[in-house]
């Protein structure tokens, strides 16, 4: 699962943008707006003006493609997160073992799942982040 997080900013153009187009909503349209925005955490700006971009464009989704990057950078940072866990965790049993000379077996089984695990969630992201596909998902 990824982190709640604030909706990030578009990238800025190099050249200001010149156009401005004026809409109008009614209160439950914009509420409605308001949430897919939020769901996307996505400011209502940003929403508005990549999902109007993409079916001007004729894209059947219209989710940023920043977005893909976004929730990559997300899941990531989720997994680097657990892996400190893990990593605190590890110090932990090696502390056991050159304190009291053993670690249970038990306990390190358990660690080392949790380590894989995460290694897992990291090496996957990672390779949808390359290979261009949804991360995150």
């Amino acid at each position: 699962m990824t982190p709640a997080r604030r909706p990030r900013r578009r990238h800025r153009d190099d050249q200001q943008r010149a156009h401005r187009i004026v809409v109008r909503f009614n209160e439950a349209e914009r509420d409605e707006i308001a949430a897919a925005a939020s769901t996307r955490e996505q400011t209502v700006a940003r929403f508005v003006a990549t999902s109007t971009l993409a079916a001007a464009r004729g894209h059947s989704s219209a989710r940023d493609p920043q977005d893909r990057l976004d929730h990559a950078v997300d899941e990531l940072a989720a997994a680097r997160a657990q892996l400190a866990r893990v990593g605190n965790n590890l110090n932990q049993l090696t502390f056991g073992l050159n304190a009291a000379g053993y670690v249970q077996l038990a306990e390190l089984a358990s660690t080392l799942g949790v380590v894989r695990a995460a290694i897992t969630v990291v090496d996957s992201a990672a390779a949808k982040l390359v290979a261009g596909g949804p991360v995150g998902s």
